[in-house]
């Protein structure tokens, strides 16, 4: 993407971040006196990700764990995760935990649309048993994709969500990102090993790359 054309999309972006934070204060609000009252630690919880170029920077979450949960090695996360209280695990079903990443927006560590950023950890495990892997670190990880839109969030195969996340590096274009925006609020799960190579899926796929052959 030329310079320019980069700048003012990151201006759209950041607005856009801006007025989801605004849209989203009384939740925000809601979330922040959940955490206190779960008494688990800081109300903010810091973890490196890998970001763009694979430069690592701190991602924001509203705390779901106790600060003690991770002391001796790196955990996957699950959705219902026994290291997480009862409001840590309606917070994180209901992804309000990742409400706090818009600021990572702001700041121009995150997008709104992109791959899900990885902890170093498990993404140098990742990219020697998944073909391309490395491909998502392109562009800027995103609070929302193209593979979270397709029901693969949580703990659906990565090796799936990296396919769909490298479709989407192959192919963003601005159509297919405020497509993603649309689509995130209609999002549903899907089952597991629900893999791309599936009629439905080659369909969706066609059809969200209809707009990059359009206006390439």
């Amino acid at each position: 993407m030329p310079k320019l054309k980069e700048n003012i999309f990151l201006i759209l972006e950041i607005s856009l971040a801006y007025m989801f934070v605004f849209i989203s204060l009384p939740l925000l609000i809601i979330s922040v006196f959940l955490v206190l009252l779960d008494q688990t630690g800081s109300i903010i919880f810091l973890q490196d990700r890998y970001g763009k170029d694979k430069k690592i920077y701190k991602i924001y979450k509203f705390r779901t764990m106790h600060k003690l949960a991770e002391m001796d090695r790196p955990i996957w996360g699950k959705e219902f995760d026994s290291r997480s209280s009862k409001i840590g695990n309606f917070l994180r079903v209901t992804h309000l935990d990742e409400f706090p990443q818009l600021f990572n927006v702001i700041k121009g560590e995150m997008s709104l649309v992109g791959p899900r950023p990885e902890r170093p950890f498990f993404a140098e495990k990742f990219k020697s048993v998944i073909p391309d892997y490395e491909r998502r670190h392109m562009v800027k990880p995103g609070i929302t994709g193209w593979a979270q839109v397709n029901g693969l969030r949580g703990e659906s195969c990565v090796k799936e969500r990296s396919l769909y996340d490298n479709f989407y590096v192959s192919n963003c274009s601005l159509i297919l990102y405020f497509k993603i925006l649309i689509l995130t609020l209609f999002a549903k799960p899907i089952k597991h090993g629900h893999a791309m190579h599936h009629p439905e899926h080659r369909n969706i796929l066609f059809l969200a790359k209809i707009p990059s052959l359009l206006f390439s």
